[in-house]
């Protein structure tokens, strides 16, 4: 079977359309359709289906995805095995990180590593800490910067403990504290981006055995700072993400102190593609 067409099968499933798929990848509307029809000829079963506006895979088709995944990244590390071979460094890593990495390591690591590799391009896919985890398990990114969780299946280099912060609104009855003890978030308006069992929030209130209020869920930090500042309720926030920012609130250290633990993960090193690895090694020193 054609590789080009589960790049476009994934593409399709990415955007919901095949007429935003056929925009990325410079293919029309038909021509997206009639790649999509051959390759559901080819595996005997339909692939996509219709609901609303949008065009979703089949149960069958998501069943694929693993392999799918698996298959483009070996293509792109023979790719670029190939091109070292022949003295060149070149091909795509994909990263996935949080917004708080994102602003203030990727940016400078990616500008420093590309005066030497020039030829090497990146993707950037931000997402929290259970998405990040199957995307590295699942080959959707190469390389992932993101906090460490136990029950995860990747390798991990750690770089940095992270410390989380208190953020209340200004004027707020607890911010008069030198620090907040972790039990006064008991029955708080809360505000946070994610509560999932494995994340960094869920796992310190439930050492702690504390229940907030919980009363919004933002899309990401920066939303969540914003509904602090207008006193909608309080949050915990990474300290990396905190740096530099000014804004109507006041941030106070925890009792007792808590951290995340960030670093780099990615499925398996022996699998790494050449310009991941070369990235790896670059990141490692530049962090470390």
């Amino acid at each position: 079977m054609d590789i080009k067409k589960w790049k476009v099968m994934l593409a399709v499933d990415h955007h919901g359309s095949f007429t935003r798929a056929g925009l990325e990848l410079g293919y029309t509307q038909s021509g997206i359709t009639q790649m999509m029809k051959t390759l559901e000829k080819d595996v005997g079963f339909s692939l996509f289906k219709k609901v609303g506006h949008g065009t979703f895979l089949t149960d069958e088709a998501k069943a694929l995805l693993p392999a799918i995944r698996s298959l483009l990244h070996a293509e792109e590390v023979i790719r670029q095995e190939i091109a070292s071979l022949k003295g060149a460094q070149t091909g795509t890593i994909i990263i996935g990180t949080y917004l708080s990495c994102s602003i203030h390591w990727i940016p400078k690591i990616i500008q420093e590593f590309q005066q030497k590799h020039p030829d090497i391009n990146f993707k950037i896919i931000q997402g929290s800490e259970g998405e990040l985890a199957e995307w590295i398990q699942e080959r959707k990114v190469d390389i992932g910067f993101l906090s460490y969780q136990s029950e995860q299946r990747y390798q991990f280099l750690p770089v940095m403990n992270d410390e989380l912060f208190a953020v209340l609104p200004k004027g707020h009855p607890l911010a008069a504290q030198d620090a907040i003890p972790i039990e006064d978030f008991n029955d708080q308006p809360f505000i946070i981006t994610e509560y999932t069992p494995g994340s960094d929030i869920h796992r310190i209130l439930k050492e702690h055995q504390v229940t907030p209020d919980i009363r919004y869920v933002t899309v990401n930090e920066f939303s969540s700072l914003s509904m602090v500042e207008h006193n909608l309720g309080l949050a915990i926030l990474p300290g990396l993400l905190l740096r530099g920012q000014i804004g109507n609130y006041t941030t106070l250290p925890l009792l007792p102190r808590a951290y995340r633990k960030l670093g780099l993960a990615f499925s398996s090193q022996e699998e790494l593609s050449p310009a991941s690895k070369g990235f790896l090694e670059y990141a490692k020193v530049f962090l470390l």
